[in-house]
């Protein structure tokens, strides 16, 4: 059975009353995630209800990769503490058990609610890009001591997806990428800026999640990887509509060697695992996902000329 379709464990639930003082009495699993098991759980405190949210990874203390998923939690939710005091709408680390053995056996994360949800079908795609773009600048305004940022990709071995139509396109990118990186512009960065990951309510974004993999890095990767997750599932289009909101919001360009160093992550992959994240709320055209990408690439590399 698949570890994120999994209810939370009688353990966990009695982690959580402990942490909180507070009786669990309803639970959802919440739809998307591809990394980690995240539930919904309505507690009651003298008739008093809320709701919080309890993240989980499937790896167990039993697993080899143990030490790796602790200082992953450990990291996740010091962020989250920073982020929070730092006046981010994100979610408030109520308790963290990094190697699980409090709550069931998996390091969990226990945090408020943000109001909100994910939009994929956006009513006014203007206003959604550029409040997308305005939150990406404030985050990297903010103060927030973090972690180095880690390099992706290997431009030496390249890997063109199997479903590429232009090869040439991928190879002209890495041979970019080949080349000395530019000097970043260096911020405190989300890291897995996407939509995905924004937080919606009535056409307004009110919470940004998932705050993981932040680190202090080139603040236009944030910048391409979003633009990436934009083409897979609308098109070029929308991820220059988006980069050029940034840049009125951020009043500099986005250099397009982050670009490619992000745009070039895609791999065939992404054509299993969108779906999942998608979850049935829009369409998928799963077919022209490739093409999308290397539409933008083409794009991308016509500002270097």
């Amino acid at each position: 059975m698949d570890f994120r379709r999994r209810r939370p464990s009688a353990q966990t639930l009695d982690w959580v009353e402990r942490v909180t003082g507070a009786k669990v009495v309803a639970w959802r699993r919440m739809t998307g995630g591809i990394s980690s098991a995240v539930h919904r759980l309505t507690i009651d405190h003298g008739g008093n209800r809320d709701v919080l949210v309890l993240r989980q990874y499937e790896h167990t203390v039993l697993d080899l990769v143990d030490s790796e998923t602790a200082a992953m939690l450990r990291h996740e939710a010091a962020t989250l503490r920073a982020v929070y005091d730092a006046g981010l709408p994100a979610p408030e680390l109520l308790a963290a058990d990094e190697d699980g053995r409090e709550s069931g056996g998996h390091p969990s994360i226990l945090m408020t609610r943000v109001p909100g949800r994910p939009d994929v079908t956006p009513t006014d795609p203007e206003s959604w890009l550029r409040q997308m773009a305005a939150m990406a600048v404030r985050i990297h305004d903010v103060q927030v001591a973090a972690g180095p940022f880690r390099t992706r990709i290997d431009a030496d071995a390249p890997v063109i997806p199997a479903s590429a139509t232009l090869p040439a396109v991928w190879e002209a990118a890495f041979g970019i990428l080949r080349q000395q990186a530019p000097e970043p512009v260096t911020r405190f960065i989300h890291r897995d800026f996407q939509h995905f990951n924004l937080l919606w309510q009535r056409g307004r974004l009110t919470g940004v999640v998932d705050w993981a993999m932040s680190c202090t890095g080139p603040a236009d990767f944030d910048l391409g990887h979003c633009r990436l997750n934009l083409a897979v599932l609308f098109g070029a289009d929308w991820a220059e509509r988006f980069r050029l909101a940034y840049q009125a919001e951020a009043g500099r360009a986005v250099d397009p060697w982050w670009d490619l160093y992000a745009l070039t992550a895609y791999s065939d992959e992404w054509r299993e695992f969108i779906p999942v994240q998608v979850a049935g709320r829009a369409p998928v055209d799963i077919a022209g996902m490739t093409s999308r990408v290397e539409e933008l690439l083409e794009v991308t590399l016509g500002r270097l000329a």
